[in-house]
């Protein structure tokens, strides 16, 4: 077993809404009526931390009016602002925010609804007639509230407007709840779905309290001293472009409140749009998932923007090639430090932070994380794997998902004696820095011998012709599987045979791409970055 080797972080003992809006109110204090937002889209567009904490209490008195108390609110909405305010606003009346995407079919979005026992859903003007068919078949939805495009748009029968709710006044007549750190939800989160069909994601108070408490102790000791002698996140720009419904994007939403700094907020991502944010405002901190990596390393639109603020850059969410790092590092001689993290909506977002103060070799998604131990499994035999050795990785401390909602043999296959069984394949050095292999179920088994798709994704994308790919098994008779490579490529000049070669003498026979190749317009990628290989296994299937 391995423990960490960072100082503990001190237990968090209130709700952790409570812990936001006191971080709001002190920016609120100083009278300088600070900027919580920018409208990335459009940069003179701007909310208020003022406005972020009266929406929020506004929303508590409306939904206390209608009898929410610890229950479940859906939002289906893209990245907004609104989106921290009904989130403390439900979470006031001791109630759990589940994000959906607002790209959901309405049956997908009826199926999470029905799952998470929804019992409000938040939803914006152009998903309402969506969102309203979903409905239909979710009985317990008693409350639609939705974001109109302007202030005289006319409200839809049955539902009420967000201008409506705002009105609403908090007082001291309306009860606090009592939270139970340990076991009230606070977020319920979906999995992916890359693995199965997507479950309710159960973390509390104390599980997310615990994780942005860990963040900010090690981001405040081994990441900020690196970056500047006179850092201030009051003057700090943070890109808010990940997906508010992920874990992910959910966390960095709340840490720039939590750190005083100004959102920039993208509805969704648009190359120039998002490069022009960078220049303009000089943001010096850039978290983000592998397909945007892949963007600011081969995308010619990068050359037209003065991108030499950015300082660090930090990838989540998925794996991150070694030679895609290296070529952002030739790109950007400014950004002294690009590392990676790792964790799981299951641990409430990160159990392994980039370290600017400790060398983490290339490749490295670093050690293990303040509070948290883990251990390498033989996912056969369960037994301990040494430094060096591969095995399933699992994860144990106060980050640790409750379990998933209404799935008990599912929380217990993933959690064992305490342990979340991760499913992710990965090993640790002498230092005990961790290294992530390959997804377990993503491996591919050639004649029984193991290739994993990251290790030929890393190659490919160090081709200067080949934007994006991934890589899969297919079925063979002999083989068992061969591996196949999808490629996005900068030229039509680039062959079948070109990327075969490319990868020929870089890799042993059992992992050439003997699975063949196919050229694609893109490369199928869940909101958080993830390869969607089911998509990619089923376009083979069909072809079949």
């Amino acid at each position: 077993m391995i423990e960490s080797d960072y100082p503990p972080t001190p237990l968090v003992n209130e709700p952790y809404h409570e812990i936001v809006l006191r971080a709001i109110k002190r920016q609120i204090d100083t009278g300088k009526n600070k900027i919580a937002f920018i409208k990335g889209e459009r940069l003179n567009e701007v909310v208020t931390y003022r406005q972020v904490y009266d929406n929020a209490y506004s929303i508590a008195a409306f939904l206390y009016s209608r009898g929410f108390g610890k229950d479940v609110a859906c939002a289906v909405i893209p990245n907004l602002w609104q989106y921290s305010a009904f989130f403390l606003g439900v979470a006031l009346r001791g109630g759990a925010i589940s994000g959906a995407s607002a790209m959901f079919t309405d049956y997908e979005l009826q199926r999470q609804f029905v799952d998470s026992g929804a019992k409000v859903v938040l939803t914006s003007e152009e998903y309402l007639e969506k969102v309203l068919k979903a409905v239909k078949q979710s009985p317990k939805v008693e409350l639609v509230i939705y974001i109109p495009k302007s202030e005289d748009h006319p409200v839809p029968d049955g539902v009420v407007s967000w201008n409506e709710v705002v009105k609403a006044r908090y007082s001291s007549s309306i009860p606090k709840p009592n939270i139970d750190l340990d076991n009230d939800i606070i977020i319920l989160p979906y999995s992916s779905g890359t693995t199965g069909a997507p479950k309710g994601v159960m973390l509390s108070h104390r599980n997310f309290a615990m994780m942005i408490g860990i963040y900010k102790q090690h981001e405040s000791t081994n990441i900020v001293p690196l970056l500047s002698d006179d850092w201030d996140y009051e003057k700090e720009k943070f890109m808010l472009f990940l997906p508010f419904y992920h874990v992910y994007g959910f966390g960095l939403v709340n840490l720039s409140l939590l750190q005083g700094s100004t959102g920039i907020i993208f509805t969704h991502f648009e190359p120039h749009t998002f490069c022009r944010a960078i220049q303009d405002y000089k943001v010096s901190f850039l978290p983000l998932v592998p397909p945007i990596m892949v963007f600011l390393a081969k995308h010619p639109i990068c050359d037209e923007y003065d991108l030499s603020s950015i300082k660090l850059l930090v990838c989540g969410a998925a794996p991150a090639g070694k030679d895609i790092c290296e070529e952002l590092s030739r790109k950007y001689p400014n950004m002294k430090y690009i590392q990676q993290g790792y964790g799981m909506t299951e641990c409430t977002m990160s159990s392994h932070l980039p370290d600017l103060k400790n060398s983490v070799p290339f490749g490295s998604v670093g050690k293990l994380a303040s509070n948290m131990h883990m251990k390498i499994v033989d996912p056969s035999t369960g037994k301990e794997m040494p430094p060096g050795m591969s095995g399933e990785i699992c994860i144990r401390g106060p980050t640790v998902m409750l379990g998933y909602l209404g799935k008990p043999d599912a929380t217990k296959s993933t959690i064992i004696n305490g342990w979340l069984h991760t499913g992710d394949i990965g090993y640790v050095d002498e230092y005990r820095n961790l290294f992530i292999v390959d997804r377990l179920k993503e491996l591919i088994k050639v004649k029984g011998l193991q290739v994993a798709p990251a290790e030929l994704e890393d190659l490919l994308l160090a081709h200067p012709l080949i934007r994006d790919a991934a890589v899969i098994g297919i079925p063979d008779k002999r083989a068992g599987e061969l591996p196949r490579a999808f490629v996005v490529r900068a030229s039509d000049s680039l062959t079948e045979e070109d990327v075969k070669l490319w990868i020929k003498d870089k890799v042993s026979p059992h992992k050439q791409l003997a699975g063949g190749v196919e050229f694609l317009r893109e490369i199928p990628k869940s909101a958080a970055g993830k390869i969607l290989r089911r998509v990619l296994r089923e376009r083979v299937s069909s072809k079949l």
